[in-house]
């Protein structure tokens, strides 16, 4: 049996750094699930529209992925304070954020698409920017 530890340098940062995207995708399933399930509530419960349900909704999956991220993804890494590490997260976040509002609101008012359907292309775009950004940024080695 090969171990890791006989790997060059450079396939176990590869490695470390596939799995560390699973777990992220695994959080964003999550994430996802509240985002859905607040436009859902906030859009057609709470009769709001699309343009405003969607960043209220993005926001409380940020808070829960925060911390999912926080305990499981990278709970290796990240040193000194949790709130240093959220006041990287918001920011970067909420570029997400922006992305996955301008890509919903974009497929869903020019295109007619479902508001929950335009929501997963806006969220999956987002997901990456938020992945390379927070590995690199707020939970750097």
């Amino acid at each position: 049996m090969i171990s890791a530890e006989s790997w060059p340098q450079s396939a176990i940062r590869l490695w470390t750094f596939t799995q560390r995207f699973q777990k992220f995708l695994a959080v964003g399933i999550i994430g996802l699930a509240v985002n859905q399930a607040g436009l859902v509530v906030l859009h057609d419960i709470a009769e709001l529209a699309v343009r405003a349900s969607s960043p209220v909704a993005i926001f409380a999956s940020m808070i829960v992925t925060f911390f999912l991220n926080e305990v499981w993804t990278w709970h290796d890494r990240g040193t000194g304070r949790i709130i240093h590490r959220a006041m990287s997260y918001v920011p970067i976040n909420v570029g997400g954020l922006i992305i996955n509002w301008v890509i919903l609101t974009w497929l869903h008012d020019s295109f007619g698409m479902h508001y929950l359907i335009a929501n997963l292309f806006g969220a999956g775009v987002a997901a990456i920017w938020n992945f390379l950004l927070n590995n690199a940024i707020t939970w750097r080695a």
